[in-house]
C-alpha cells in the first residue's frame, strides 16, 4: 500500500469553515482530513460537505469538526485488501490511512490517477439521450453504441481521450443505458476507468452533474457522447484555468449563406442591399470546461440544461468564458450526419489499406 503525505489536506477540527475552504482550494486531492488534538482521524470533509453545511446555516466562523463526515471509507495501514479495487467501486479517489489506535498517517489514492498532472482531470461523457432523430437505428440500440467503422462511436470517443493521457471517465445513462454499461464495464479491456451516472428520469447535460462524486477532482470535461472531434483537450483546460472562470463552452463558426440579397434600412429610408450575403455566428458545440464553483447553481433531481447553468452563474456573478475551437467536429445527430461519418471513417479505413 502507497501511503502519501497527507499533511497538506491534514486540518485540525477546531479550524473554522473559512480556514477549511481555503485550505481546500489549495489543495490537489480536495478532501480535508479532520484530526483530533491527539492526531486522530474525526472525518472527512469535501466541498460537498462544505456545501451542504453553509445552505442548512452553517457560518464560516463555525468549526469544520462540527460539519466533519464521521463515517468516511476509512483503511487501516496492514489491512490486506485491494485498495484500488476498492476505491473505484465506491467511486472516489482518495482513502485515509490510520493506524490500530486511529491515528491519521496519510492518503491512498488509485494507482492510475497522476499526481501533478492536468491529466487527472476526469471526462463526463452524456450517453442518456433518447436518440430519437436516428429512429429507428436507435429503437433497440442507444445512439452512443451505433457503429462507426468497427466500433461505436462511443468507444472512438473514449479512445480519442485516452491517446491525449486521459484516463477516467464518468458516463450519464438512461435510454437503454444498460446496453452501455454491458458493453463497457469498467472500463478495464480499454485501459481506461469507467463509472456511471444514472439518470432515473431525464436531467439534461446540467442536469447529470448533480450525481457526480463530490470529491471530484477539478476542472473537469463534459462532453455529449455523439461528438466526434481532434480538438487538444489538453488546451482547453489550460485556456479554461487560465482565465478564472468557473465554467468555460467551446464554440465553432458556423456560416448561413443566405439566398437573397439582404435590405438594409433605417425606419422607412433605404440604406443598401447585401446580395446573398453570408452570416458568421458561433454555436455551442457541446463540449465544456468546469470548475467546482459551477456546480454550486446546479439543482437535483431536476432537469437543466447547460446553457441555463451559464445563464445562472452569470446571474450570480460568476465568470464564465468561451473557447473557439477551429478542429474538426462532427455531430452525428441526424440520418445524414450518420451516414457522412460513416463514410469518413470507411474512407479513412481504406486508405490505411
Amino acid at each position: 500500500m502507497d501511503i502519501q503525505d497527507g499533511t497538506s489536506s491534514q486540518i485540525a477540527q477546531e479550524r473554522t469553515l473559512r480556514e477549511g475552504l481555503e485550505q481546500l482550494e489549495e489543495s490537489i486531492t480536495k478532501i480535508m482530513l479532520v484530526t483530533d488534538e491527539d492526531g486522530k482521524l474525526v472525518g472527512t470533509c469535501t466541498d460537498g460537505d462544505f456545501r451542504r453545511a453553509i445552505i442548512r446555516g452553517a457560518e464560516l466562523n463555525d468549526t469544520i469538526g462540527s460539519i466533519a463526515n464521521r463515517s468516511p471509507f476509512v483503511i487501516e495501514s496492514g489491512a490486506l485488501i485491494d485498495v484500488d479495487s476498492e476505491l473505484l467501486q465506491r467511486d472516489i479517489d482518495y482513502a485515509p490511512v490510520v493506524d490500530k489506535e486511529g491515528r491519521l498517517l496519510g492518503l491512498v489514492g488509485q494507482k492510475h490517477l497522476p499526481r501533478t498532472s492536468d491529466k487527472v482531470s476526469p471526462i463526463v461523457l452524456m450517453a442518456g439521450g433518447l436518440g430519437r432523430r436516428l429512429m429507428p437505428l436507435t429503437e433497440n440500440c442507444p445512439k452512443p453504441l451505433l457503429a462507426l467503422g468497427d466500433k461505436p462511436m462511443l468507444e472512438h470517443i473514449i479512445l480519442r481521450f485516452k491517446e491525449q493521457g486521459f484516463r477516467r471517465f464518468h458516463i450519464s445513462i438512461g435510454y437503454l443505458g444498460h446496453m452501455i454499461e454491458d458493453y463497457f464495464g469498467d472500463g478495464d479491456h480499454l485501459g481506461v476507468q469507467i463509472s456511471y451516472l444514472r439518470e432515473d428520469k431525464r436531467l439534461g447535460t446540467g442536469g447529470a452533474l448533480s450525481l457526480l462524486p463530490e470529491n471530484m477532482a477539478m476542472p473537469f470535461i463534459v462532453m455529449n457522447g455523439d461528438l466526434l472531434t481532434d480538438m487538444d483537450f489538453d488546451d482547453l483546460i489550460s485556456t479554461h484555468v487560465k482565465t478564472g472562470a468557473a465554467a468555460t463552452m467551446c464554440i465553432r463558426e458556423h456560416r448561413t449563406n443566405i439566398a437573397f440579397g439582404v435590405v438594409e434600412n433605417e425606419g422607412n429610408r433605404y440604406v443598401e442591399t447585401k446580395e446573398k450575403p453570408t452570416l458568421t455566428h458561433h454555436i455551442n458545440a457541446g463540449i465544456y470546461c468546469i470548475s467546482r464553483e459551477a456546480l454550486r447553481v446546479v439543482p437535483t433531481e431536476k432537469f437543466y440544461d447547460m446553457p441555463t447553468m451559464f445563464s445562472d452563474l452569470i446571474e450570480g456573478k460568476y465568470d464564465c468564458s468561451v473557447h473557439l475551437m477551429r478542429d474538426t467536429w462532427i455531430d452525428i445527430g441526424s440520418p445524414a450526419e450518420f451516414e457522412a461519418a460513416q463514410s469518413r471513417f470507411k474512407s479513412a479505413k481504406a486508405e490505411e489499406k
